[in-house]
């Protein structure tokens, strides 16, 4: 029962870092994908749009504009935060090994008691004359 316990550990603990590892290793190709990027910005050209005509009697054509306007600016203010997202692959991989210890600490703690059950089972069955009461 022992080994069991214990070759259930070393499974799970090895599916849980190859989760870990591959999932950190996406996580920085994604960002560093993401520090590449541009949102187009300033170039966009906000002339091509045009309300629909259903808007024209619900929505001031003034305040169309202008939130127009705030949708380039927010993208503007994107493409400048987007080369961050590259330094966070380090505070990330760091964050995500400090969990896959606590896991890693949680599931051999539980395989630490379930060793220390099966071997007061496995003196239960070996004194069947000892009662303890």
């Amino acid at each position: 029962m022992k080994k069991f316990i214990w070759l259930a550990f070393a499974v799970l603990a090895a599916l849980w870092t190859g989760l870990v590892a591959l999932t950190l290793q996406l996580t920085d190709w994604v960002l560093a994908t993401i520090a590449t990027a541009q949102v187009p910005g300033a170039a966009l050209d906000t002339s091509q749009w045009v309300a629909p005509a259903w808007a024209a009697g619900w929505v001031d054509p003034a305040w169309l504009q202008s939130l127009q306007a705030g949708l380039v600016w927010a993208a503007q203010g994107l493409n400048q935060i987007l080369p961050v997202a590259g330094s966070l692959g380090t505070l990330i991989s760091v964050l995500g090994w400090i969990v896959w210890g606590f896991i890693i600490a949680c599931l051999l703690v539980v395989a630490l008691i379930l060793n220390w059950l099966a071997g007061k089972r496995q003196q239960a069955a070996e004194a069947p004359g000892r009662q303890v009461v």
